[in-house]
């Protein structure tokens, strides 16, 4: 069997003429080369895209003050549309609102509950608590949904109150349920 290795093997091989071949470090900056060529392309097309947003943005904007300032009858109508429906919003409001007597008479909170800002059980407008004892002073009954409401004023706090509750002057709204007097 003849020898795998011959005696010109190293000059053609390795010889000064000799083509090279590319090796292991050749191909990872090859493929590093890519990956920062392909990184650049996507960075610059989300750049593009978000510049031409921005850009449409700004279009409608400029379209919208130059209407406004090229038409100001259509401004000036939609003003007086929008005043309209907020002073007939206003007059409705008014109208179902009852009338407000300074004070009904005077009373005791039976059942501690929620002091309200509005005659509606929502956790967003709870004022403070009220307790069993608390004296008070009605200003105002509303009926909303089947149930009646008072407003009223707390003008002195229960001495056994379980816990902090609304300081007296403060007033609001409370369910009939835990009312007594009037």
């Amino acid at each position: 069997m003849p020898g795998k290795i011959r005696n010109d093997d190293w000059e053609r091989l390795f010889g000064p003429n000799v083509p090279r071949r590319g090796g292991p470090l050749q191909v990872l900056g090859h493929v590093l080369l890519a990956l920062v060529l392909i990184g650049g392309l996507v960075t610059g097309t989300m750049f593009l895209l978000r510049y031409q947003a921005e850009q449409q943005q700004t279009a409608v904007v400029r379209a919208t003050t130059l209407a406004a300032t090229t038409n100001p009858l259509a401004t000036a109508t939609t003003v007086a549309r929008t005043a309209t429906a907020v002073a007939q919003a206003t007059a409705q409001a008014v109208a179902t609102q009852p009338t407000v007597v300074p004070e009904l008479g005077r009373g005791q909170v039976i059942r501690g509950g929620n002091l309200r800002r509005e005659p509606v059980v929502d956790e967003t407008n709870v004022l403070g608590l009220i307790w069993p004892g608390d004296e008070i002073s009605f200003l105002e009954q509303r009926d909303v949904n089947g149930q009646t409401w008072f407003r009223v004023r707390i003008m002195n706090a229960a001495a056994n109150r379980g816990g902090q509750g609304v300081d007296p002057g403060i007033e609001g709204w409370a369910s009939g349920t835990l009312l007594s007097g009037l």
